[in-house]
């Protein structure tokens, strides 16, 4: 698939006085994978909410999907409608995002507010329960499920209405182990051939299965962006990013030295 799907430049966001996004750039082609990476307070929930068109640039220029990433853009009814149809985010916590009373009308939001026909509806929402092994939660209320299963229902009501483009914030946030796994490959293998799809994550474990490409955040700058491998591989990129951390220590009270070791940070932030 040829094409955009994002092109920032200097593009500069704040809160208050705050800067958040302080002069970034980038490109995505349409299909890519890409992981931002970055501990917390770097941007990448920010850059993602601003890739949805929660939040716009004070600074800079935005483009998605090759027309312009603006408040005054989104004022009109008609791009605002074009672009839901083809970008859906994720939330980190599926509660912000699960409000309807049963899984089944969850589902059946999105497509509602597109303007499906019934039929086509009910098609798509037998196929979602189906891919995502829900079925059986078709009845029940989004807030009695598990953390897993919520995540579950969270990712089918975004892509049931079938976007180009997925974004997903810390998707593994809060799962147990098997949910963990569970979404991982999904993630690596379920996902539409040719769909873009953009995570924020600072889960160092999984970002090889997730992405190609890794963007790496900084105090709101881009410090780094290249192949996923290569990021991994770069350890002083990581520890001045603050995504791993050395931890240094003795193996019993026989052991003559202390040896360093690298962990990842595992709430995105560092201790060095």
């Amino acid at each position: 698939m040829s094409g955009s799907a994002f092109d920032f430049r200097d593009v500069v966001y704040a809160y208050r006085s705050q800067r958040a996004l302080d002069g970034v750039s980038f490109s995505i082609g349409l299909g890519e994978r890409v992981a931002l990476l970055g501990a917390n307070g770097s941007g990448k929930s920010t850059l993602l909410r601003m890739m949805d068109a929660l939040v716009f640039a004070v600074g800079g220029t935005a483009l998605a999907l090759g027309g312009p990433l603006t408040e005054a853009a989104f004022a009109e009814e008609a791009t605002n409608f074009a672009f839901r149809q083809r970008v859906g985010l994720v939330f980190q916590n599926p509660d912000v995002q699960l409000f309807n009373p049963t899984v089944l009308d969850e589902l059946a939001f999105g497509p509602l507010q597109l303007g499906w026909d019934t039929a086509r509806v009910r098609r798509a929402i037998d196929a979602m329960l189906d891919r995502f092994g829900i079925t059986h939660l078709r009845d029940r209320s989004p807030h009695r499920l598990s953390g897993g299963e919520k995540k579950r229902v969270a990712i089918a009501s975004v892509l049931i209405t079938e976007p180009d483009v997925l974004l997903l914030d810390e998707p593994t946030a809060a799962l147990d182990p098997e949910s963990r796994a569970d979404l991982v490959a999904f993630l690596s293998h379920g996902l539409r051939e040719g769909q873009t799809v953009i995570t924020a994550i600072h889960d160092l474990d999984i970002i090889d299965h997730i992405s190609d490409r890794s963007i790496v955040l900084d105090r709101g700058k881009v410090a780094a962006d290249a192949p996923t491998l290569d990021v991994l591989h770069d350890i002083d990129l990581l520890r001045r990013t603050h995504l791993v951390f050395e931890h240094r220590h003795s193996h019993g009270i026989a052991a003559a030295a202390l040896h360093g070791h690298l962990h990842a940070a595992p709430d995105g932030g560092a201790t060095t």
